[in-house]
């Protein structure tokens, strides 16, 4: 008898470390998806854009975009947008300015900027007439996330680099 009990109380330990490390695997990967897509990159000689849109259907995530802009002599202007399908509990965005002395060999972030809206299926954010350095290169890079219930769904955009004129 004594080792009948043994042998179940082994057996149900294996099964409660298994049910708690299988519900563990589980919530981790519905925490954060990111979503694939394609990108459309626009550039003219003051303004460079990508809009990001996503292509797998059941999704909340459904485009972003970012965008960089010269505003005047050795000013810069960034946005960001994020769109869902329907109506979420969170969007945002975040705007990042990178500068290049040697047009994107190397580069530093130089300026974060971060919006978001709640209960809503759209988020824009901006930053105008940023001093930067004139010759030198910039872009903006966006991170695009939208919440709804447990479920958050990410993508990026990056713009080509403009001159600063």
């Amino acid at each position: 008898m004594r080792n009948g009990r043994r042998t179940i109380l082994t057996v149900m330990s294996f099964l409660f470390a298994f049910c708690l490390w299988g519900s563990q695997s589980i919530t981790s990967r519905a925490e954060e998806t990111e979503v694939p897509g394609y990108h459309i990159y626009t550039t003219t000689e003051d303004e460079a854009i990508d809009t990001w849109y996503g292509i797998a259907r059941g999704t909340y995530l459904r485009e972003g975009i970012s965008g960089i802009k010269r505003s005047g002599p050795g000013k810069m202007s960034v946005s960001g947008t994020t769109n869902a399908h329907s109506v979420c509990d969170k969007v945002k965005v975040g705007v990042y300015l990178d500068e290049s002395p040697d047009e994107g060999k190397s580069y530093g972030t130089i300026g974060s900027y971060y919006f978001e809206e709640s209960n809503t299926s759209s988020c824009h954010g901006s930053e105008s007439n940023i001093s930067v350095t004139v010759g030198w290169h910039y872009r903006t890079r966006c991170g695009h996330s939208v919440t709804e219930g447990s479920t958050t769904e990410t993508s990026t955009t990056q713009t080509a680099w403009l001159r600063a004129t």
